[in-house]
């Protein structure tokens, strides 16, 4: 960074708790602004002094009005290491998201929609709680159909699948094409072109249409929006929230660690007591 010229064009520093706060400095005779969240200091440029990275570590510089959308903007930004990141997916700075980023995996830049790891936190959740979203991202979560909404709405999408089990084997899957609508729309899912990986395709191809699950909306216990007469998401080997057709092959938010707990993958996981845990992540093309 060139410090005379940031200097120049630097209209102040200040503390500041968030980078929301720091973006609420940027006024209209601000066009560039930085952000040090371990010193919790903000900084406001008059001109742009760098194309968006900076040397100084703890630093991210950021032009006025742009956001961090998901975890490949933070990728992009230079942030590598996995972890728990604020996003920004409606596109507002008054409108954070706590999500879990993957920076590994397949070329990183995955944003979490899903994690079960400890199975400590159950998934038979309201439609409320599963708009809104529920748990910690560190850990347990769902994200909320709102913001996976949010993410895929206006970007064409990759969805990873992995499920992890008890014997030590970890298995998964790609979808090059995955979105979500909106609440009115009931969130109805949308998959794309599987490339065949070690877990199989339980979602898109079944070779059952009844099973198929693109193209349907998404169920809860209080929320019936499934093919079947009674509610997939309501019956005692289900009991979760997802996308249902005639029920189906594939559902991540079973009853934890129980045989109740009826084909999370089916063919290649067919009992839930097998499973050690589970995520879905996304990452825009």
């Amino acid at each position: 960074m060139d410090d005379k010229k940031s200097n120049e064009d630097l209209l102040g520093e200040h503390n500041s708790t968030s980078i929301i706060e720091c973006a609420a400095r940027c006024q209209k005779e601000c066009s560039f602004y930085g952000f040090n969240p371990n010193m919790k200091k903000c900084r406001t440029h008059k001109k742009i002094f760098t194309s968006g990275k900076s040397n100084e570590s703890g630093w991210r510089y950021y032009l006025n009005n742009v956001i961090i959308i998901d975890c490949k903007d933070l990728q992009a930004d230079g942030y590598f290491n996995s972890g728990v990141y604020e996003i920004y997916p409606s596109g507002t700075i008054t409108s954070p998201v706590q999500a879990y980023c993957d920076m590994t995996k397949m070329g990183g830049g995955w944003t979490a929609i899903q994690k079960r790891i400890t199975g400590s936190l159950s998934f038979d959740r309201t439609w409320t709680e599963y708009k809104n979203g529920f748990g910690s991202p560190e850990q347990d979560v769902w994200i909320g159909n709102d913001v996976i909404h949010q993410l895929t709405k206006e970007n064409p999408s990759s969805l990873y699948v992995s499920i992890s089990l008890q014997n030590g084997t970890t298995l998964y899957e790609m979808y090059d094409g995955f979105s979500v609508s909106d609440e009115a729309g009931k969130y109805q899912l949308f998959l794309a072109g599987p490339a065949t990986r070690t877990l199989g395709d339980s979602m898109l191809d079944t070779g059952d249409s009844n099973r198929d699950l693109s193209g349907m909306y998404f169920s809860t216990p209080d929320r019936d929006n499934d093919r079947y007469s009674a509610n997939c998401a309501d019956l005692s080997y289900i009991r979760g929230g997802w996308w249902f057709n005639y029920c189906g092959f594939a559902h991540l938010n079973g009853l934890w660690s129980s045989e109740s707990w009826r084909w999370p993958w089916y063919r290649t996981v067919m009992v839930g007591i097998s499973v050690n845990g589970t995520t879905m992540m996304i990452r825009r093309h």
